[in-house]
């Protein structure tokens, strides 16, 4: 069974605030996506939307029930998450759905077949690695790793700044994945994953902002 409360226990009270900047952050990078789908009208940048809006449901899901667990709001509900996870279900429903989604737009995919396919196997990842905490990060540094070799192989081609944040961004995602796995092994793992993870967030935060100024430059010239 996958056990939500993670890493050294001095650190479940910034684990939780962790949690809440992941969640802003994601927010703020669908929010933008949108934003820069408006400016530069490239369609892309609407998937990017739905993928980190997505993801932000997904750490809201997973911080609340952090919250729930933590803070004993209910006996009987922390009875329920530890005998049935529905809530790290709905989480992982989201995340994979979210990187499914990046995958799609990355792929440049459009034949329905095929995107209805992956989002198949995504369904099937989450049977498999449900309450798996090894499972469930293996799956997800394999889909960063591709994702992110796939970012890498977009920078070596265009050669620009911003294909080069977004790089940068899902390596360190990828990499954080590894510290969650290796948690196992030192609590203090957790502690290097959510940072690393927090900073490739802030990466492409920053990406997103150079792309919405770029944008407004362009209308106004």
């Amino acid at each position: 069974m996958i056990l939500l409360l993670n890493g050294p226990y001095w650190f479940r009270g910034l684990d939780a605030l962790f949690g809440l900047v992941y969640i802003l952050v994601t927010l703020l990078i669908a929010a933008m996506s949108y934003k820069a789908y408006k400016l530069t009208e490239e369609k892309k940048y609407s998937y990017f939307s739905a993928a980190f809006g997505l993801m932000s449901l997904g750490f809201l899901v997973y911080s609340l029930t952090n919250l729930a667990l933590t803070t004993h709001i209910s006996d009987q509900l922390n009875q329920m998450l530890s005998t049935f996870d529905f809530a790290f279900l709905i989480h992982m429903i989201l995340i994979f759905a979210a990187y499914t989604l990046l995958l799609v737009i990355t792929l440049k995919i459009q034949q329905k077949k095929v995107i209805i396919l992956l989002f198949s196997l995504m369904l099937l990842f989450t049977a498999f690695s449900y309450q798996y905490y090894l499972k469930f990060h293996i799956i997800s540094f394999l889909l960063l790793f591709f994702l992110g070799h796939q970012f890498y192989t977009n920078y070596l081609e265009k050669q620009n700044r911003n294909a080069k944040l977004v790089f940068i961004s899902f390596y360190l995602l990828t990499c954080a994945q590894v510290f969650f796995l290796v948690m196992i092994y030192n609590p203090i793992f957790y502690v290097v994953a959510d940072i690393l993870q927090l900073f490739g967030f802030g990466v492409l935060f920053y990406m997103f902002m150079r792309v919405l100024q770029h944008g407004r430059t362009k209308r106004e010239a």
